[in-house]
């Protein structure tokens, strides 16, 4: 039985939202530990910026609310963060985000980027370079007051179906192209079948194994909505869809080495 209560007026949730605007949600990705020792330890590390509060908000999912957006932003700025080596993805709090890691379609993960030209190191520069990775969040003080230009540290939430590229070429507004080089601090485990951070592709309930198949087999099998080197196919004796991996190939593999430019992306023209 559900029983509907009347909807409060909307500056009920205005002022609520208000008494939460200085916090960060942090995702501990990869192990579940109790909230005390991870409030232990982020007291330790954010000693500096004065008192905050921890509330657990699920498993592996924690607010952080602190008594200013000083102080929150000094948190947000000064990653990557970790507890006890597992790594701890933080954002800023906003109404109706995603609080769960397993349905987290994007997660902040720090960017090193290197070889960029003198005259894009700007906010502006710096946020057309980065946003070719996805949607570029923040950056630390070094980058933000230049005291070194020889590599630049950004925040950028990326999706799940991220290929995570180690180069992004650039188009310059001379015509010509530079590279600029892509180095990730930490890398989370992502699933392009679930598009989730939660698990990887190997420990997906969807997959069930690798094989070979012909080309034409694959594609005949295929689906719209299956994810790059993927397919969808009936589990034996059950109507439950299950995912394959398949070497989408016309000959069966002996063993392939990556080119240059493989992993890399195209940047817009500045």
């Amino acid at each position: 039985m559900v029983f509907y209560g009347q909807s409060p007026p909307p500056e009920v949730a205005v002022k609520g939202a208000e008494e939460w605007e200085n916090s960060i949600v942090a995702f501990l990705v990869g192990k579940r530990l109790p909230g005390n020792n991870v409030k232990t330890v982020l007291e330790r590390k954010w000693s500096q910026v004065g008192h905050f509060s921890i509330h657990v908000v699920g498993s592996g999912v924690f607010l952080e609310k602190f008594a200013n957006g000083q102080a929150r932003d000094w948190v947000l700025e000064n990653g990557p963060w970790d507890v006890w080596g597992y790594h701890l993805a933080v954002r800023k709090w906003s109404k109706d985000m995603v609080m769960a890691l397993e349905d987290c379609k994007t997660i902040p993960i720090w960017v090193k980027l290197t070889r960029i030209p003198v005259q894009y190191w700007t906010k502006l520069g710096l946020s057309y370079i980065a946003s070719v990775l996805g949607k570029p969040l923040h950056m630390d003080a070094n980058t933000t007051k230049r005291h070194a230009l020889s590599f630049a540290r950004v925040c950028i939430d990326m999706e799940a179906t991220s290929t995570f590229p180690d180069n992004i070429v650039l188009e310059l507004d001379d015509g010509t192209t530079t590279n600029i080089g892509v180095e990730y601090p930490w890398r989370p485990a992502s699933c392009t079948l679930c598009k989730v951070f939660d698990h990887s592709n190997k420990t997906c309930p969807k997959a069930a194994r690798r094989e070979w198949m012909p080309k034409p087999v694959v594609l005949a099998q295929r689906k719209p909505d299956d994810a790059e080197g993927w397919i969808t196919v009936k589990r034996k004796g059950s109507n439950q869809d299950q995912a394959q991996e398949h070497n989408c190939v016309e000959e069966p593999p002996l063993g392939e080495e990556q080119g240059p430019g493989k992993n890399e992306v195209r940047g817009r023209k500045l």
